[in-house]
C-alpha cells in the first residue's frame, strides 16, 4: 500500500525545551543569549551530537552553565539513553495521511478513537440485529470484529466443533444476509462513515448517505467486510 507523506523525524531533549520554555523564553537562542553560553553548543547537546560529559567524566562548560541558570539537576534534564548522545540524529518515515494526523494532532486522535470505538460497537450491533447468534459470532471471528485479530476457518472450526467447508458455508450465508438494505443502513447510522471515512465507502453506500430517504440500496457485503478488514490490519483499536 502506497503512503502519503515522507515526514523527517530530528531528536531533540524535550526536557531540557521545556524547562527554557518555562523559564519564558521562545527560543533556544534568546535563552542563551540571555546568560551568554554558547547557543551552538547548547543546541548540539539539546540534539545530542555532544554529550554532557567528556570521555574522562567531566561535565561540559555548556552543560553546566544550563543546569546552574535552570536550577535544575542532572536528571531532571537527561534520560540515561540521553546522556549517551546520538550518532544519528534524524530519521525519515513513511506514513499514511491518517497516522500523520494522530502525530501532529494527538488530543484530536484519542476524540477520534472513542468516536472509531463507539462507531465498532454499533456496527457490532447492526451485524448481531441482521444475523442468528452462531452467524454473528463467526463473522466477527473471522473479520476481527471483537479484538483486531482476524481468525482462520480452521481455528473458527475448532472453537465450534464443525468443519472447516461448514464454517465457510455459515459465513457465506451471513454475508448474504448481510446484504439486506436493512441491515446497510444501520451500519450507516452506526457511524460507519466516521470509521472508514466517506471518501472510503462503495458509491451506492455514499448514495444511501445522502438520500434523506433512504431508498432501498445497499452494499456488497465483502466490500463492506473488506473495509472492516482494512482497518484492523491499521491497528484502529
Amino acid at each position: 500500500m502506497t503512503n502519503d507523506y515522507r515526514v523527517k523525524i530530528t531528536i531533540r531533549n524535550e526536557r531540557i525545551l521545556k524547562l527554557i520554555e518555562d523559564k519564558g523564553f521562545v527560543s533556544v537562542r534568546s535563552f542563551a543569549n540571555t546568560h551568554k553560553i554558547s547557543y551552538q553548543q547548547l543546541t548540539e547537546l539539546i540534539a545530542g551530537k555532544i554529550k554532557p560529559f567528556t570521555e574522562n567524566g567531566i561535565m561540559i562548560l555548556v552543560c553546566k552553565q544550563m543546569l546552574e541558570v535552570l536550577n535544575v539537576t542532572l536528571e531532571d534534564c537527561f534520560t540515561s539513553r540521553q546522556l549517551e548522545g546520538f550518532n544519528k540524529r534524524s530519521f525519515e518515515i513513511k506514513v499514511k495521511e491518517q497516522d500523520l494526523r494522530k502525530i501532529i494532532n494527538p488530543t484530536k486522535n484519542q476524540e477520534t478513537k472513542m468516536m472509531e470505538q463507539q462507531a465498532k460497537n454499533n456496527i457490532r450491533y447492526a451485524i448481531e440485529m441482521g444475523l442468528n447468534s452462531k452467524e454473528a459470532a463467526m463473522v466477527k471471528m473471522r473479520f476481527g470484529f471483537d479484538d483486531g485479530h482476524e481468525q482462520t476457518l480452521e481455528q473458527i472450526s475448532q472453537t465450534f466443533g464443525l468443519s472447516r467447508e461448514r464454517v465457510r458455508q455459515i459465513i457465506t450465508k451471513a454475508k448474504r444476509k448481510m446484504s439486506h438494505p436493512h441491515v446497510m443502513r444501520q451500519i450507516l447510522k452506526s457511524g460507519a462513515d466516521e470509521v472508514f471515512g466517506i471518501k472510503n465507502l462503495p458509491n451506492h453506500l455514499k448514495k444511501i448517505k445522502k438520500e434523506e430517504d433512504h431508498k432501498l440500496q445497499y452494499m456488497d457485503p465483502d466490500e463492506f467486510l473488506d473495509l472492516c478488514h482494512a482497518k484492523n490490519t491499521n491497528k484502529l483499536n
